[in-house]
């Protein structure tokens, strides 16, 4: 996973081991799966992670066309997205679905940008992206 270079993101480890956890820990997040078959949801969820970068460059070529500059821009958006994933991080415990209704106001730009989504089946694609690409994984 790119982000381990920065000691940052997940490591999914099979079979829970005390020590291996302990190893990969000074790396990035270990987290103990408790089935091999498991994991491969994992690998299907990391196959968003050019999904993502496209849509942070979506957003800031939107803000180069709207006049910013392109450094601008990409500050802004890395910064953002940075900040927000983590503020989900470090409450961890809590249900994403909490962030998902904290940051809208009915009626709100917010609540605007997820509606419209919804609407558009945006999320519905990216599910059916994940279960297709877990699909070409149980192959």
């Amino acid at each position: 996973m790119p982000p381990i270079a920065l000691g940052k993101g997940p490591v999914a480890i099979f079979p829970p081991h005390r020590k291996v956890k302990f190893f990969f820990d000074k790396i990035g997040d270990t987290i103990e799966i408790k089935s091999e078959k498991l994991s491969q949801n994992f690998w299907a969820t990391s196959g968003t992670m050019a999904s993502f970068y496209e849509m942070l460059k979506l957003l800031s070529d939107w803000l180069v066309k709207k006049g910013l500059k392109r450094l601008q821009a990409q500050k802004y958006i890395t910064s953002l997205y940075s900040a927000l994933a983590q503020l989900a991080a470090v409450n961890s415990k809590k249900d994403l679905k909490h962030f998902v209704a904290e940051s809208q106001t009915p009626g709100g730009l917010n609540w605007q940008g997820v509606n419209e989504l919804r609407k558009a089946g945006y999320y519905k694609s990216l599910e059916k992206s994940l279960n297709n690409i877990l699909k070409r994984l149980n192959k």
